[in-house]
């Protein structure tokens, strides 16, 4: 279940949900894969409605998911919602309010509705995921969603203030924009230099290059 942090992101004095299964100060970074300081941590740097986004993921995004179910390196998802205010409405916010929900009943639950939602992700114009409605539609088409916490939490937007801390975190984290992906802070290549996504071994082979005894990362 969520917990309430004793000063969280939503108004002042009162405190706002914060999922289970996220991390870092704020809970306001999602993981996916194996914890351990050890691990390798693979950082991801993502807006919902970001066609860009969208692109990579169905391009290299479960290549790059296979390092982490083999347990060599942990995901961590930065959500930004910049795009809301380039093109109006609200469809980033409400999507990673949605992935919060999905993150409270666990990493598979979150990756399963991460993966859907750039799987049907709506033209970067179209502001479908400003529907909780449509969200849910799109939630339905994971296996293990949506579960009725997981409805009412969308449907109550449980984790917008959530969603807003998150993206102001992102603001302040230095990348401009989306995607990026950082390998234990070292960034890598997921387009080629005429803007297409690179295919899924491309970005593999980046990762094992770094991975690879003696590599500092």
């Amino acid at each position: 279940m969520s917990r309430t942090p004793s000063q969280g992101p939503g108004a002042a004095g009162s405190p706002a949900a914060v999922p289970d299964h996220t991390s870092g100060p704020g809970g306001l970074v999602v993981p996916y894969g194996p914890d351990g300081d050890d691990v390798p941590v693979l950082s991801v740097y993502e807006d919902p409605r970001c066609p860009y986004c969208a692109a990579m993921e169905r391009s290299s995004g479960a290549a790059v998911r296979a390092f982490a179910d083999e347990g060599r390196l942990r995901l961590e998802y930065h959500f930004a919602t910049f795009l809301d205010a380039s093109l109006g409405g609200r469809g980033s916010k409400l999507a990673l309010g949605a992935l919060g929900a999905a993150a409270d009943e666990g990493q598979a639950a979150f990756k399963g509705l991460h993966e859907a939602l750039y799987a049907n992700q709506p033209a970067e114009s179209d502001d479908a995921y400003g529907d909780t409605a449509h969200l849910l539609v799109v939630a339905g088409t994971v296996a293990c969603l949506p579960s009725e916490a997981f409805r009412q939490a969308v449907e109550d937007g449980t984790y917008l203030p959530w969603a807003e801390a998150v993206a102001d975190a992102f603001e302040r984290g230095g990348v401009r924009g989306t995607p990026a992906l950082r390998l234990n802070g070292r960034s890598l290549h997921a387009f080629d230099k005429e803007g297409r996504a690179l295919p899924g071994p491309e970005v593999a082979q980046q990762i094992e290059q770094a991975l690879a005894p003696g590599r500092t990362i």
